[in-house]
């Protein structure tokens, strides 16, 4: 008599061991960074504070020290060397208590720069808890795999199987919305930082939505867009007046500074001749009495008149530095406003990727395994190389990088074994 069994192997114990190391010490090669890398640029003469960036689409990170600069592709050193090479041609100026301006230079030596994140690993397929995890040197598939809640073909299949379209369709409308608003988003920021009054209106030619959708997004976008840029060129405006005024004050209250140094020089002439006459005695006292107040009287106004040309000329100066601080403190919000709505619209991007594949027929596995399945392995890393993104085919233990999708991939195979009874 014999009987059939039926057994279901889902592979060996997973372990981790990371190691402090680039993300290819042992892929061969410096690492290179890229869109999403997170670099954290320091100088001494600024003590503790740093500055973080992370890297944009078009390889370039926005620095207020200056603007957008090119480090996609470069290793960590060759940003270290970048940077020495730009930051000593620029000054730091800095404010003293007592409204004085302290110019810093930076010398190479002040410059330390590293890697603060890099892009993270995302695992998808037939894991328990597929997503994204913050990149780690030095880990490997088996490792990610693990962190993900490990192999899962009950779960990712019956999940794919069983989920109502109508959710999923929900879902991922929801999320191009989400998407369409950072998108508009992202071009009211470069509008804004270009001192444009309007941007291109037209939706992303993917946007699966009607075109109504993204015509309100716009134009709320459009609408915001004047409005900002009104206040913004109103208050520019004001400072800009007020700038002029008081420079205009300064010019007539110098020339009545002048006009009035000239009468003080007349009267002190006239109380000289006056004290000689008197000397001689051909002059009463009073009229000594009145040249000396005459000389009291225009030194007053002249001294009075000096005082206000120095506050008008103070004023002028604070009407410019707020007008060039209004300038810069709108950069450089919009430009981390820029950064973040950018990385948004990656995270976005990749959602709804991940849930347009749970909405195309899958025609893989079933839901559930049958008596007898044995499933096998396929583990798959579409990494970007160059120029053009290409599908591993790898080992639980290689290494990932960077930005690596990670496909997990349980085929059901018929697996019968008669055993004697």
């Amino acid at each position: 008599m014999t009987r059939i069994r039926y057994s279901l192997l889902l592979g060996a114990p997973l372990f981790c061991a990371c190691l402090a190391a680039s993300p290819s010490a042992r892929a061969g090669g410096p690492y290179r960074l890229a869109p999403g890398d997170t670099v954290e640029i320091g100088l001494a003469v600024l003590g503790d504070q740093r500055q973080r960036a992370m890297i944009q689409a078009d390889g370039t990170i926005a620095l207020p020290w200056t603007g957008r600069v090119m480090v996609g592709g470069l290793t960590e050193a060759e940003l270290q060397t970048r940077m020495e090479m730009l930051l000593p041609n620029r000054t730091l100026r800095s404010r003293t208590p007592d409204g004085r301006e302290h110019i810093i230079g930076i010398r190479p030596e002040d410059i330390f720069v590293s890697v603060a994140e890099f892009r993270p690993v995302y695992v998808t397929g037939d894991v328990l808890t597929p997503g994204q995890q913050a990149y780690r040197p030095m880990t490997t598939v088996r490792q990610v795999v693990t962190a993900a809640g490990g192999y899962s073909l009950l779960r990712s299949r019956a999940t794919q199987a069983g989920a109502d379209p109508a959710d999923l369709r929900r879902d991922h409308d929801t999320l191009w919305t989400d998407y369409l608003r950072e998108y508009f988003r992202t071009l009211r920021l470069r509008a804004e930082l270009a001192d444009h009054d309007e941007f291109d209106l037209a939706p992303p030619r993917a946007s699966p939505l009607p075109p109504s959708v993204a015509e309100t997004i716009a134009k709320a976008e459009l609408e915001s867009l004047k409005v900002s840029q009104a206040e913004f060129r109103l208050e520019s405006s004001y400072l800009a007046r007020a700038a002029r005024e008081t420079q205009e004050q300064v010019v007539v209250l110098a020339r009545r500074e002048q006009e009035e140094g000239k009468g003080v020089d007349a009267d002190t002439a006239e109380l000289e001749r006056v004290n000689r006459l008197f000397g001689g005695g051909t002059l009463v006292s009073q009229r000594v009495t009145d040249s000396r107040r005459a000389v009291l009287l225009s030194s007053s106004r002249r001294l009075e008149t000096t005082v206000q040309l120095m506050r008008a000329r103070r004023q002028a100066d604070d009407y410019a530095r707020q007008l060039e601080r209004l300038g810069n403190q709108r950069q450089n919000t919009l430009l981390l406003q820029l950064r973040d709505a950018g990385a948004r619209l990656a995270e976005l991007a990749l959602r709804i990727q991940a849930v347009g594949e749970k909405l195309r027929p899958s025609g893989g596995a079933p839901a559930v395994p049958s008596p007898g399945a044995t499933p096998s392995i396929s583990l798959i890393v579409t990494r970007k190389v160059g120029d053009q993104w290409q599908r591993l085919t790898v080992a639980e233990d290689t290494d990932v990088l960077p930005g690596d999708v990670v496909e997990v991939v349980l085929r059901a195979e018929a697996s019968v074994a008669v055993v004697a009874n």
